[in-house]
């Protein structure tokens, strides 16, 4: 089986050094603590609540207008500058620059206040510290309150990540996380691994090939940026990164760089189906296709109970390094090598089944049930050949 998956490489490598804007291709990335230097950096927040929740980390979901803003990495990574429609191109430090020391300090929620409807007001996975990009305030809330298509006016900002949030102490709010406290295998997946505003983990990885299978499913190219993967590998079979439970990276000429450890597969919301350079949705008249598609190919997938509230259709696998190899070069063309597979339900044998093993058990219940039913309603009869010798 680890045969099939040893002409995997790495295809693409992108960071997106802000929350919900346009991502950088990159040749080359150095790893660090919370995945890909620079990867989800900054973020946008609402100052005033007028249109996300206070404090809240912006993402796509809830703006789209996010993807008109294009992202350049500028003076060897040092220099990030943001450029929309019909605004000036903005150049911000990718550090707090030493003149500048005073940014006022905010702390910023890594949570779905604003785009998840339930009772308890949504998912909350803790706070990330962070400081104001002074300069950038005047720029966002003109752009975005133009383009961003909202009648509330308020005044955004830009946050940049003081430290990480530690994927450990995320608080139980999903079954993949609860699991950790009594499950070492659960445990494992979270330890040592930080992420800054992406959504869940440091990695995201996702296949060109499972993408080309999906484009024929919908009967059209499905673009792959807008699943917003960090390492897009490139010679793998179709889904095969699904069954990926560990995967080592190295050199052309064999040098170890990197192993990453699966955490799970990646429940995919309403991202995925606007166009990453727009932010429009990819069918304008069937919006939600890709859920529909996957949904239809492959049910299973689309109720996983280890992600509760985020069940979904999934595409892309998150991926965790335990924060080591920190300092390593990943480069576009590295070697992928599967070392251990884990079907993406293989947790599903373990627990109480749902959907159609469900189904599976209770028809098989019923088969016993009425044999056994059988064998007593002929009990007399045989019972009396047995008595007579006729058997």
């Amino acid at each position: 089986k680890l045969f099939r998956h040893s002409m995997a490489r790495v295809g693409e490598l992108w960071v997106y050094p802000v929350k919900g804007c346009r991502g950088v291709r990159v040749h080359s990335a150095k790893v660090t603590e919370s995945g890909f230097e620079l990867d989800r950096l900054f973020c946008v927040i609402d100052l005033d609540g007028g249109v996300v929740a206070v404090r809240e980390a912006v993402s796509k979901r809830k703006l789209p207008a996010l993807a008109t803003i294009e992202t350049t990495l500028l003076d060897d990574d040092a220099v990030l500058e943001l450029s929309a429609p019909g605004m000036n191109a903005l150049r911000v430090p990718t550090t707090v620059p030493a003149d500048d020391a005073e940014e006022e300090s905010v702390v910023v929620e890594a949570s779905g206040r604003s785009t998840t409807a339930s009772d308890d007001g949504g998912w909350k996975l803790g706070e990330l510290h962070a400081s104001i990009v002074g300069c950038a305030t005047a720029w966002l809330t003109e752009y975005l309150n133009r383009a961003g298509g909202k009648r509330t006016q308020t005044r955004y900002a830009l946050a940049r990540s003081a430290r990480p949030l530690r994927l450990e102490e995320y608080p139980p709010i999903f079954p993949i996380i609860a699991k950790a406290a009594s499950d070492t295998s659960y445990a494992a997946r979270l330890a040592g691994n930080a992420r800054r505003f992406a959504d869940f983990a440091p990695f995201l990885v996702v296949n060109r090939a499972s993408a080309e299978a999906l484009s024929a499913l919908c009967g059209t190219d499905y673009p792959i940026g807008s699943f917003r993967g960090n390492i897009v590998v490139y010679g793998a079979t179709a889904w095969a990164e699904e069954e990926w439970g560990r995967v080592a990276f190295s050199s052309a000429e064999g040098e170890h760089k990197l192993e990453l450890s699966k955490i799970k597969e990646c429940p995919r919301c309403t991202v995925p189906c606007r166009d990453e350079v727009t932010g429009n949705f990819l069918f304008s008249e069937e919006k939600l296709k890709l859920w529909k598609v996957l949904k239809a190919k492959f049910p299973r997938k689309a109720d996983d109970p280890e992600w509760g509230s985020w069940a979904g259709v999934f595409f892309g696998v998150y991926f965790g390094h335990g924060g080591r190899d920190v300092g390593t070069i990943i480069r576009e063309g590295d070697a992928l090598q599967a070392l251990e597979l884990r079907k993406w339900d293989a947790h599903l044998s373990r627990t109480w089944p749902s959907g159609h093993l469900v189904m599976l058990q209770l028809g098989a219940l019923g088969l016993l049930l009425a044999l056994a039913a059988g064998v007593l309603a002929l009990w007399p009869t045989l019972s009396a050949q047995l008595v007579g010798g006729e058997v």
